[in-house]
């Protein structure tokens, strides 16, 4: 085949066989193959156009399929990437996470950017994140060579604000209120241009959602979002431009929608509105844990209307702003705005800005606004400093404070001013409020000095206000601690002379979490105020007609009240001579006051003064303030919270009141109080009272502390000091009279509540026993002091101690119903050898007395015993059961008169109604003589019986007679009644020695000078006589002491003896003979017949002299007739003294 590759070769027509002929088309299932018929050249154009449509549609496919199948999005990414980049420079870097493009259903071409980043490049920090933006453009116009992007939208965009790159600062020098229509064409004229290139794109809308913008941190580091969920933008076929949207500010709703009119393609009004938008995260600072400190809550509803200057329409800028229910806070204190419409226009004649009526309403306090903001050179062509001039007016304003219940107050404000934008400082230097409770004229200056809080000073005057002008005129913000004081506690009367000055010095406003404290340079308001009322703290009634001044400096705040008068719901009054209110840091929580007043009036309004909280100083008492009367000038002081949510501690108090013969109705202890003149000092914890009193009529002076609440740790006290006479001392201490003679010095003290010391000076009284017969003389130191309860009526005594020079008595006793019931007295010395101690109980039938110890000198018992007279002795049962005791006694010795001593003594000896029932006694006398005194059988002819074998010592003992040695003593009595009786004494083998008045009856001469002695011739010796016998019979009746028949028989004299031994005064009355040589002598008279004439009877004799003794028994006076002595026997009874 090589030689013949590349020839021609030809063939014929007739070279040409038909298939059919040739053999493989005569087998038996042949392959038929038909051949085309041979095209024409309609068929052939046909075929090319097929063909061409075939490699467009390729085409076309392919870009779609290129498009749909991201074959260039790669690339696509990358371009677009580096475009961004080096459109947003160096500090930041953008990222895109891809990008597509695609044809839509309406197969428009979209583009579409998924996941754009923006970092800054120093910290890493994501600038924005946008999740997806499309664009959507007609391919035709595309084609054609225009770009017409038909819709645009934007979804899930993340801003953070804080990362973009902070700008200059607006400068507000070159700002002008006259460059707003330029500035409004310049608006107009941006719209038109906005216009132009939508309508060039022939963009159809555009519509971004999800986006969300974080603003920088505040000052709390909170961070507010942004957060727009719908914006649209539409052109409609009439030009129209309207935007809508729908936005939430953290979490608050707000919407949106802006209407732009135009005209052949020029925009001839805009208007704007925006519903709902919360400016609180803006507008508002909160303190740590999120309470509002200082700004605005609320929000607002802005419509902005604005017509381009144009030959159909003239030019207007008119803004309407609506607040709804808010609240303005500062320092932390809330103030309600309950709503505000602000209008505001552009007046293009003047070049101003006007504020058309406006109103704001702060609760019920409305304020009807209007003024004008001008540039500063339009007001004044020589100031050439950039400003603004302001000028505010509030005509028929309303002044309502929500609280405190006062009237509303009309007024008018004016208020003109600049605003220097150079210097940053607004300046009101003419401000005037004029109402018809008076007026005030005022001055403001403000520095704004950037970053820090601005410079604040306010000054102003009152010459004359209502108080009721002042409350609801006085800003809510401006010293609010001491505006709340004033609002809510003082009423009506007149404000003069005031003065208000507040500077607030540069940067001094810290932030939310410092509070604002004014030093005292920084705030001052002082103002004189009359016929005020004045509430005071707790349940204190007010103060009326109040003459003070009133002083706030820095945080102190100090009310001073020159006089005042309250008055009571019970009908008592006090006057107010001077005072203060005080509040010692306005600043500090919890809020502490404190008040002093002066106080005069009743002693019963003084006590309701004293019985209301904060004081409560009747409470826990049993006195209510009807119980007191007299006149009282108080002191009071109290420091107290003001704010119980604070949770203050307790309230502290002191007063001191001045009693001036106040009278207490209500016994304390079942004594009346009167004449009271003294201090009475009060306080938290306790009453304390220095004064002289009367008590129950008695001088006295008192000390006394009363606590008010038992968790006190002051103690009560009470203390008692009078001098008693002896009326004043019945009155007290009845009962005393028999023991207590003179002056008595006492005091009272309490020890607890159950149990009161006593403290008796008895040194200038006369103290006595009466039933021992011990006395103590007036002049003899002598002090008592005892502890005595009472309860139920009953009262007990103890610790009982009474001592003196040489005594003493210490011991206990009970006292039931006014009487003794017992008493154990441990220690009894009422002598210096005394040394027992006595029980005593009263039984059913009387007392019974245990007497048991050492030593009892019972002189001053014997001396009463026989000192006593012949006083009426009391009848009656009762008498005498009153007085029944039972006297039990065991001493080991018994002191007497004349150094004598009974020994071993034991006794029974039970008395009734003063009258002796029985007796059994026993002792032993120095000289081992048995004392034995008894009685047998009770009542009226009972026997009692003395019996002694040493008489001699027994009468030394009891200073009977003291010149008697020896004796054997026997003394039997009967009681004939009651305290009477009568029976013999008789006495043997006794001797007489150194009796003086035996020699003055021998011895005392007669008228004739003849004595007894001289009769016999001889000196009879009496200084020592010896007597057998000596006997009478003695009767003790009605008090006196008689004796008849008495005899003594001696073996050298002899006597006899009768009359009256003690009469009712204690005086004796007796008469005898006495007979010389009596054992020779007494022989005549036992001679028969002649011995009844010569012995002058029995146991008498032939010589004799009569003798009386009479006087008092302790100094008896001795009579002798010698002329008896001549008279023999019975004759010698003619001399006898009767």
């Amino acid at each position: 085949m090589a030689e013949i590759r590349g020839e021609k070769v030809s063939f014929r027509r007739k070279d040409l066989i038909p298939l059919h002929d040739l053999p493989s088309a005569q087998a038996h299932d042949p392959m038929i193959v038909h051949c085309p018929p041979p095209a024409s050249r309609w068929r052939g154009i046909f075929r090319l156009c097929v063909i061409f449509i075939l490699l467009v549609v390729a085409a076309i496919g392919s870009g779609f399929f290129a498009i749909e199948g991201g074959f260039i999005d790669s690339a696509l990414n990358a371009r677009a990437q580096a475009s961004l980049n080096a459109a947003i420079g160096p500090r930041y870097q953008a990222t895109v996470g891809s990008t597509v493009i695609r044809f839509d259903s309406d197969f428009r071409l979209a583009l579409e950017a998924r996941e754009v980043d923006i970092i800054e490049v120093a910290t890493k920090a994501h600038l924005t994140n946008t999740g997806a933006i499309r664009l959507t453009i007609d391919p035709l116009a595309l084609v054609s060579g225009r770009v017409s992007i038909r819709h645009l939208e934007a979804e899930k965009i993340n801003l953070d604000t804080a990362l973009l790159p902070a700008g200059d600062p607006m400068d507000l020098s070159k700002a002008r209120v006259d460059r707003w229509p330029s500035t409004m064409e310049q608006a107009f004229q941006r719209l038109d241009e906005a216009r132009g290139l939508i309508e060039r794109t022939r963009t159809g809308s555009v519509n971004i959602s999800g986006i969300n913008i974080q603003f920088p941190p505040d000052r709390e580091g909170r961070v507010s979002t942004l957060l727009i969920d719908d914006l649209t933008l539409t052109l409609d076929d009439q030009g129209q431009v309207q935007l809508k949207g729908l936005m939430h500010l953290d979490g608050r709703r707000a919407d949106l929608q802006v209407n732009a009119t135009a005209q052949n393609g020029v925009t001839k009004a805009l208007m704007a509105q925006i519903s709902g938008l919360d400016l609180t995260p803006f507008l508002l600072q909160r303190m740590e844990g999120g309470l509002p400190r200082e700004g605005l809550e609320g929000s607002i509803n802005i419509t902005l209307n604005a017509s381009r200057d144009t030959a159909e329409t003239k030019p207007s800028i008119r803004a309407d702003i609506h607040h709804a229910p808010g609240k303005i806070y500062f320092d932390g204190v809330p103030q309600d705005l309950t709503g505000a419409e602000v209008r505001v226009a552009y007046n293009f004649a003047r070049n101003s800005i006007e504020i058309l009526p406006s109103e704001m309403r702060f609760g019920p306090t409305v304020v009807p606004l209007t003024g004008a903001i001008v540039d500063l050179n339009r007001l004044n062509a020589q100031d050439t400093r950039p400003g603004f001039g302001l000028d505010l007016l509030v005509s028929g304003g309303r002044a309502q404070g929500a609280v405190g219940g006062e009237a509303p107050v009309l007024f008018d404000l004016r208020a003109a001013g600049r605003f220097l934008t150079a210097e940053r400082r607004l300046e009101f230097n003419d401000m005037q409020v004029s109402s018809p409770l008076g007026q005030m004229a005022g001055s403001l200056q403000m520095r704004f000095l950037g970053a820090q809080s601005p410079e604040i000073s306010f000054g102003a005057q009152l010459p004359r206000m209502d108080v009721a002008g002042v409350k609801q005129l006085w800003p809510f913000w401006m010293a609010h601690k001491a505006r709340d004081w004033v609002v809510a506690n003082m009423f009506g009367g007149t404000v003069t002379n005031g003065s208000i000055a507040v500077f607030i010095p540069a940067g001094r406003m810290k932030g939310p979490n410092v509070p604002l404290e004014l030093a005292a340079n920084e705030l001052r308001i002082a103002f004189d105020i009359a016929d005020n009322r004045l509430n005071l703290p707790g349940e204190l009634p007010p103060v009326r007609n109040v003459a003070g001044h009133f002083d706030l400096v820095g945080e102190r705040l100090k009310f001073d009240v020159r006089q005042a008068a309250s008055y009571f719901g019970s009908d008592r009054s006090v006057d107010i001579q001077g005072g203060s209110f005080r509040i010692q840091s306005t600043y500090a929580k919890p809020l502490m006051a404190e008040l002093d007043l002066q106080i005069a009036g009743n002693a019963d309004a003084i006590a309701e003064v004293a019985s209301f909280k904060p004081i409560n100083g009747l409470k826990n008492t049993e006195f209510a303030p009807a119980d007191f009367s007299g006149k009282a000038v108080a002191s009071v002081s109290a420091r107290f919270g003001l704010v119980n949510d604070q949770h203050p501690p307790p309230p502290q108090f002191k007063g001191k009141i001045a009693l001036q013969d106040v009278k207490i109705s209500k016994k304390i202890a079942d004594r009346s109080v009167s004449a009271i003149n003294g201090d009475l000092q009060v306080d938290s914890d306790a009453a304390r009272l220095d004064a002289k009193a009367e008590i129950d009529g008695v001088p006295a002076e008192i000390s006394m502390v009363e606590p008010f609440n038992g968790q006190s740790k002051i103690q009560r006290e009470l203390t008692v000091n009078a001098t008693l006479n002896n009326d004043q001392r019945d009155k007290l201490l009845p009962g005393l009279g028999d023991i207590v003679n003179g002056p008595v010095e006492l005091e009272l003290s309490r020890i607890d509540s159950d149990r009161q010391g006593v403290t008796l000076d008895l040194s200038k009284a006369k103290l006595s026993v009466p039933w021992l017969g011990w006395t103590k003389g007036s002049g003899i130191p002598a002090k008592a002091s005892l502890e005595v309860a009472s309860k139920d009526g009953n009262i007990n005594v103890r610790n009982l101690a009474i001592s003196g020079e040489g005594f003493g008595v210490a011991g206990d006793l009970s006292l039931k119903n006014g009487a003794l019931s017992s008493a154990e007295f441990s220690r009894v010395k009422l002598s210096p050898a005394d040394s027992f101690a006595i029980s005593i109980r009263r039984a059913k039938g009387g007392l019974e007395v245990s007497a048991s110890g050492d030593a009892a000198d019972i002189r001053p018992v014997l001396s009463k015993l026989k000192g006593q007279g012949g006083s009426e002795p009391r009848s009656g049962a009762a008498a005498k059961a009153s007085d029944a005791a039972r006297v039990r006694l065991k001493l080991d010795k018994i002191i007497g008169f004349n150094d004598e001593v009974l020994f071993n003594t034991t006794g029974d000896i039970a008395v009734s109604g003063g009258d002796l029932q029985s007796i059994a006694f026993s002792g032993v006398t120095e000289s081992r003589q048995a004392v034995v005194a008894q009685t047998a059988g009770s009542g009226q002819g009972s026997v009692l019986t003395l019996t002694s074998g040493d008489a001699g010592s027994l009468a030394r003992f009891a200073n009977l007679y003291g010149h008697m040695r020896g004796g054997l003593l026997n003394v039997r009595l009967n009681n004939e009644s009651g305290s009477n009786w009568s029976g013999n004494i008789d006495i043997r083998s006794f001797a007489l020695v150194e009796e003086n008045r035996l020699q003055s009856i021998v011895s005392t001469p007669g008228q004739d000078g003849r004595s007894l002695n001289s009769a016999v011739k001889r000196d009879i010796d009496v200084s020592s006589a010896k007597f057998q016998r000596a006997f009478a019979r003695i009767v003790y009746r009605d008090g006196t002491l008689s004796a008849e028949n008495g005899i003594v028989r001696g073996e050298q004299i002899g006597a006899t003896f009768q009359g009256m031994i003690r009469d009712a005064v204690g005086n004796l009355d007796m008469t005898g003979t006495f007979m010389p040589a009596y054992g020779l002598n007494r022989l005549f008279a036992e001679l028969p017949v002649i011995g009844t004439l010569l012995g002058n009877g029995r146991d008498r004799g032939l010589l004799g002299i009569t003798f009386k003794v009479t006087g008092s028994i302790d100094k008896p006076q001795l009579t002798v007739n010698p002329l008896s002595l001549i008279a023999p026997g019975v004759f010698r009874q003619i001399f006898e003294f009767q």
